[in-house]
């Protein structure tokens, strides 16, 4: 057996998953990330106790915990470098859970285990070469090439919501102008139109949400886009637009087999995928995309517990 965490800004996942990939038990608490690093890592060092009393398990059942952990990790220490959803900076998370636990713990970046969850559970055969693209408050990238995880020279590869698409455009919260992640993360997204709606304006969008902002989703942005509300016919078109040509830059430079798009934007929205698609069928190499499956992400929370769990170091 395993045990599977994933770590978020909002939620903690830990799982128990037996060598054939089953989740044979799982549990979410919230993630009280306000406190310290110390505070949340007792949180979830309870929360593993209390799963392996349920299954009936002791620690020597149990082969390896993998930790999936939105951040960059230290590809020598194995700390966490630094997770700003989390506010940690250099934490020993391996180090202390096989203290704690006498069990070989990995770490892996978040997006990086569910690509690799995906590639191995979710996908109807295991392709050489693929690409995770998760769009939802920000946006993450996972890299498959050789059937091996690529995690870059200092292990913090495939960041992808920070490639620049235009040196120009909105500001990103990491400090640069006009990242991917700035014209297509759900958060960004729903700013500018929540913004749009606060100085006055009431397309349809504001019958759609019922005139209460703070509900605002991208599927009521794709819904009211749909119905020809103004401004959200512009914001969708540029979201699309976007979108679309980082998935012809990703098709031209990498060219993958499969293209495994997931995250909150990709599953509250109707026509996203097929609307991206036509625009990187549009500008992409035609070689580039000859044969290339774009999929929806099949696992769900899941994908990240299992690739922190069978991913290789």
């Amino acid at each position: 057996m395993r045990i599977g965490i994933d770590i978020g800004g909002t939620k903690i996942l830990v799982g128990v998953v037996d060598e054939m990939g089953s989740i044979i038990h799982k549990i979410k608490i919230p993630t009280d990330a306000k406190n310290s690093y110390i505070y949340v890592r007792d949180d979830i060092v309870n929360t593993v106790d209390g799963v392996l009393k349920t299954c009936g398990l002791h620690k020597k059942d149990i082969e390896r915990i993998g930790i999936a952990a939105a951040g960059q990790i230290d590809k020598k220490t194995h700390y966490i470098m630094f997770s700003p959803n989390l506010g940690w900076h250099n934490v020993p998370l391996k180090q202390d859970f096989e203290k704690i636990f006498g069990i070989e713990t990995f770490i892996e970046n978040d997006v990086n285990a569910a690509t690799y969850g995906e590639w191995k559970f979710g996908l109807n055969s295991i392709p050489d070469d693929v690409v995770g693209v998760f769009v939802g408050t920000g946006i993450g990238g996972g890299l498959i090439i050789n059937r091996k995880l690529y995690r870059g020279y200092t292990n913090v590869g495939g960041e992808l919501g920070h490639v620049t698409v235009n040196p120009y455009g909105y500001k990103c919260s990491c400090g640069n102008r006009g990242c991917l992640e700035a014209y297509c993360g759900g958060s960004y997204i729903v700013g500018r139109v929540r913004d749009k709606i606060k100085s006055g304006y009431r397309g349809r969008i504001w019958d759609i949400i019922g005139g209460n902002v703070d509900m605002l989703q991208t599927g009521h942005i794709e819904d009211a886009y749909i119905s020809g509300d103004e401004f959200c016919v512009y914001a969708w078109r540029e979201v699309i637009e976007y979108m679309g040509a980082a998935m012809a830059s990703i098709a031209n430079l990498i060219n993958p087999e499969v293209i495994v798009l997931g995250g909150g934007v990709v599953y509250g929205t109707r026509y996203f995928v097929d609307d991206i698609r036509a625009v990187m069928e549009k500008r992409a190499m035609s070689a580039s995309i000859r044969g290339l499956k774009i999929e929806k992400a099949k696992l769900g929370e899941d994908s990240a517990i299992l690739g922190a769990v069978f991913t290789e170091a």
